[in-house]
């Protein structure tokens, strides 16, 4: 029996458990492959308690996420390396490290894999389980045909060191060692050629972005206009404060400047949509650091300016729930499939989606995880939160080309290419500026935003509105989101936020008036009234909103004045009403799970 050494069986396992790891990594950036740390770490999220997660954070910080990441990577490849140097150690052939090879992969995709939400051999997955399968396949053959290469190395040394034996033994032991080489060879040619088929056939099946193919049949493009879109809901403006002053405080309240141009608040418009237009084709996505979490980018606003009232596309904020890479979707093949309790299942593609009556609208994007008071405690701090110009069609008119929902729906499940999902109601369906959405602020979809399509539902925060959208399933009950089954708040209903951005925390500044300015944002239950006070809330003055609200689900922004003193410090709170007349609450509370809450406040100093 060939033994090697404790150390040298280590270090041999430890170069299969490499080699498994690389091919693990490439197989993501090639084909979006999610890795099994992936998996792992999102499926040991269900069963962590929330005050447990946040006590991390606040001991670790942001490394938090990165340890939990490595320590699962690192997890498995040391479960690989001492596996492969238990065997290399207990001498088994070549044909067994081969078919430990096999049971491993049958291990991924027949226990790791449904118990991580995938289904039996990744049939549940929107990517092709064909190609899942056959990438996993290829990096655990190529684990053991590194501790088949070992194993043979091992043969070799050990024949060229009985070459020397003299008599009548050296024949018949030459003749021993060709026989076993042989038959290790075979073993090796064996599983070589099984790793270049399994690659193979992954490279063959994700030619065109490996998404998995419905048999639903494709919708047709409307040949006749749709009904216009019913009126959005009136609300009152937003009130702009006149000049005020309020002795005794050292405050002088002013009315804005002259607005900067916006566009006149109207209902969703349907515009013109040609299906003749060639497939669009996005520049890269935003390269963000990521973690076991995936990225909370914020928003690419300098410290101490005021947020602009539309974010540009390469400043808005990223959130995504994908530790390595997000989907790279081709959109030739790209499919929406609608099933479930709709009368008529179908999938639509790119094309047919733009058919639809186009309705635009200006929405903003709050993250559920951003903060509306601490903004230093994170390094995202208040500024998961963006506005942008959206395009797309309204759900309503997709659900119309399933024949609408039927009346046992009791839930929609919007799932996404990377296996995020979010359960919403079916009245959402009702509101005119649910969407469907396909282009920002004039541009195709930003692939870091979700390109082709994602989902906008007002009134909500972000993890409400799935990105890389890919279907949409009626459900007889209630579904649970990717948030929710994480112990999320189910409803992602926005809470008013108001938040100052100029000056910054701690700016020292000359004596004299001086200007405060920010923004306030209530979801599309929208903002009556912005206040800010210099006395630890003992008086409160309204402040002046800059511009209307360019729709009925954006942010507005504020501005005032206040008096530096000659000497000492001055702290600045902030708080907003929204347009049902409810005020911003004071009681701080972190993100998890409801979305934060808590007064914004700075604190500055005379020069």
């Amino acid at each position: 029996m060939i033994r090697p050494g404790r150390l040298a069986a280590l270090l041999l396992g430890c170069l299969a458990s490499g080699v498994a790891l690389v091919l693990q990594s490439v197989l993501r950036d090639a084909w979006q492959i999610r890795t099994l740390p992936e998996r792992v770490m999102e499926w040991l999220l269900l069963f962590v308690p929330l005050d447990l997660f946040e006590r991390g954070v606040q001991q670790l910080g942001a490394d938090a996420k990165e340890v939990a990441l490595y320590g699962t990577v690192v997890g498995m490849a040391v479960l690989l390396a001492v596996l492969g140097a238990v065997v290399l150690r207990a001498g088994w052939s070549s044909w067994r490290l081969l078919g430990l090879s096999v049971l491993l992969w049958l291990v991924a995709v027949g226990v790791v894999m449904p118990v991580t939400g995938a289904g039996f051999f990744a049939r549940g997955l929107l990517i092709s389980p064909v190609l899942t399968n056959a990438g996993y396949l290829l990096m655990f053959l190529g684990y053991g045909c590194v501790l088949i290469g070992a194993r043979l190395l091992l043969i070799a040394r050990r024949a060229a060191r009985g070459s020397g034996r003299t008599g009548g033994q050296r024949p018949r032991f030459m003749a021993e060692q060709r026989a076993k080489m042989l038959a290790e060879r075979r073993a090796l040619l064996v599983g070589l050629i099984g790793t270049v088929l399994a690659g193979g056939l992954a490279r063959f099946v994700g030619r065109d972005g490996g998404l998995a193919a419905s048999t639903l049949p494709l919708a047709a493009p409307p040949t006749r206009p749709l009904p216009p879109p019913a009126a959005a809901p009136t609300r009152p403006p937003a009130q702009t404060v006149a000049p005020a002053s309020n002795s005794g405080t050292g405050i002088t309240v002013v009315g804005g400047p002259t607005p900067t141009p916006q566009p006149t608040p109207v209902a969703p418009t349907a515009v013109a949509s040609s299906t003749l237009e060639p497939l669009p084709n996005p520049p890269p996505a935003r390269r963000v650091a990521r973690d076991k979490d995936g990225a909370l980018t914020a928003a690419g606003r300098p410290k101490g300016e005021l947020a602009p009232p539309i974010t540009a596309n390469e400043d808005f904020y990223v959130v995504t729930k994908n530790a390595v890479a997000d989907p790279m979707v081709d959109v030739a093949s790209w499919r929406i499939f609608i099933d479930g309790e709709v009368n008529r299942p179908v999938q639509l593609d790119y094309r047919t989606l733009r058919a639809l009556p186009a309705v635009e609208v200006v929405k903003t994007l709050e993250c559920i995880s951003n903060f509306t008071a601490g903004c230093s405690l994170t390094s995202f701090g208040c500024d998961l939160i963006s506005t942008a110009r959206w395009k797309g069609a309204r759900l309503s008119d997709v659900l119309d080309l399933a024949g609408g929902l039927k009346s046992s729906a009791s839930g929609l499940a919007f799932i996404a290419v990377d296996e995020f999902s979010a359960g919403l109601p079916p009245e959402v369906g009702d509101d005119p500026e649910t969407l469907i959405v396909y282009e920002m602020n004039g541009e195709p979809l930003p692939r870091e935003h979700g390109f082709p399509a994602r989902l906008l539902v007002p009134g909500r925060y972000g993890m409400k509105d799935p990105k890389w959208l890919a279907g949409i399933r009626a459900m007889t009950s209630e579904y649970q989101g990717w948030y929710e089954q994480r112990n999320w708040n189910k409803r992602g209903i926005i809470k008013t936020m108001s938040r100052i951005d100029l000056p910054i925390d701690g700016a020292r500044l000359p004596t004299g008036e001086q200007r405060v300015a920010g923004i306030a944002y209530a979801g599309d239950r929208g903002i009556s009234r912005v206040e800010f006070s210099v006395d630890d809330g003992g008086t409160w003055q309204r402040a002046a909103i800059i511009e209307s609200m360019p729709g009925k689900d954006a942010m507005v922004r504020w501005e005032g004045t206040f008096e530096v003193p000659a000497s000492g410090s001055v702290t600045i709170t902030m708080r907003a009403t929204d347009g049902l007349g409810d005020l911003q609450t004071d009681d701080f509370q972190l993100p998890q799970p409801d979305g934060a809450s808590g007064r914004d406040a700075i604190t500055v100093t005379a020069a």
